[in-house]
């Protein structure tokens, strides 16, 4: 082979420029990417604080930021107030929340405590401690997609004019999702782990609760509105299924599941099966909640009393219950068991 039919050979230097053309290449694409990502993550969050003001939810948080170039966003909230159309006002200590580049409408979230809670119209205000809370976080185009949230060792305290409490737990969780089977209804899940009531000190036994529930059209709840608004877009009716509730003190129970309604005024109407498990000793074990004039003590003490209770799970006796819910008002058969608050006031 003659010299002149030999390839050029590419100098070191020129493949040095080559190589560092292309790194640079790389980086300027992947730093055009990372900021449209931001913008695409700074958009949503902007569209859900709207949606929450346009249903009377304002919502603000303080230095609101956006970092963690070049792998992730890092969203910080030093300081998140929010306040609804009735003045119910909450704060947090602080929020942080990450995001991979490649997945942006994924966010995990880091509550920092306390919050604090005030609601005028009922003259209730409280405050909320815990070691860890963690949520993730599922946008859509349109909406949160869905929640799930898990907070370690929550401490609360509250009160009002005439009384106050203060409760404790190991852990809650919460988990929200639109149903895969009917769309625009919302599936909602809510348990917590040794519920300890403070300052009731003759209720040694600690709570276990776990709590199903499905509302229709409830999605309408993950893009900001209040549940009075959601009853009132529903024609003042709102159907709530509630596929179970479960409630462990102890070796006693409490299990209900029904259909239920939501009305206008707040208040709920509706059927529920009622499965209690140890009656007589559950009964005793809850004597504290009652006020010490209170006749649904009592009474409550005649029904179980009059009742054959049948073998349940692992041998404990349990006894079933038709409670039928009109306006709050719960009873069974013609024996009234007391009233269910209102779950809002009326005009909110």
């Amino acid at each position: 082979m003659t010299p002149a039919a030999r390839k050029p050979v590419k100098s070191p230097k020129r493949r040095y420029i080559l190589l560092l053309a292309a790194v640079l290449l790389v980086a300027s694409g992947w730093s055009v990417a990372w900021v449209y990502g931001r913008s695409v993550l700074a958009g949503q969050l902007d569209r859900q604080l709207i949606r929450m003001a346009e249903v009377g939810l304002e919502v603000s948080c303080a230095d609101l930021a956006i970092r963690g170039y070049p792998f992730r966003y890092e969203i910080s909230c030093p300081d998140m107030r929010s306040r609804d159309g009735s003045g119910t006002a909450a704060s947090l200590g602080g929020l942080n929340a990450v995001a991979l580049v490649y997945n942006p409408w994924h966010v995990i979230f880091e509550v920092k405590a306390p919050a604090v809670v005030t609601v005028p119209m009922t003259g209730v205000s409280g405050e909320i401690t815990w070691e860890t809370a963690r949520a993730s976080l599922k946008f859509r185009q349109s909406a949160l997609g869905a929640l799930d949230g898990v907070v370690q060792k929550p401490e609360a305290a509250f009160e009002n004019a005439v009384s106050a409490g203060l409760f404790s737990a190991e852990k809650a969780e919460v988990h929200l999702r639109e149903a895969p089977d009917l769309p625009g209804a919302l599936d909602g899940y809510v348990s917590i782990d040794a519920l300890k009531l403070k300052s009731l000190p003759d209720l040694e036994d600690t709570l276990d609760l776990r709590g199903s529930i499905r509302v229709a059209g409830g999605t309408a709840l993950l893009a900001g509105a209040d549940l009075a608004a959601l009853v009132r877009m529903n024609g003042e009716d709102l159907p709530v299924g509630l596929d179970l509730f479960e409630a462990s003190l102890g070796r006693s129970s409490v299990a209900a599941s029904g259909e239920m309604l939501v009305h206008g005024d707040g208040t709920l109407s509706g059927t529920v099966e009622l499965t209690l498990g140890n009656a007589t000793a559950l009964l005793q074990a809850l004597k504290p909640l009652f006020p010490p004039k209170d006749q649904t003590f009592a009474l409550l003490e005649g029904i179980i009393g009059s009742l054959e209770p049948a073998q349940g799970v692992d041998g404990v006796a349990s006894i079933t219950l038709p409670v039928k819910i009109d306006r709050g008002v719960a009873s069974v058969g013609f024996l009234p068991l007391g009233r269910i608050p209102a779950l809002f006031q009326a005009g909110m």
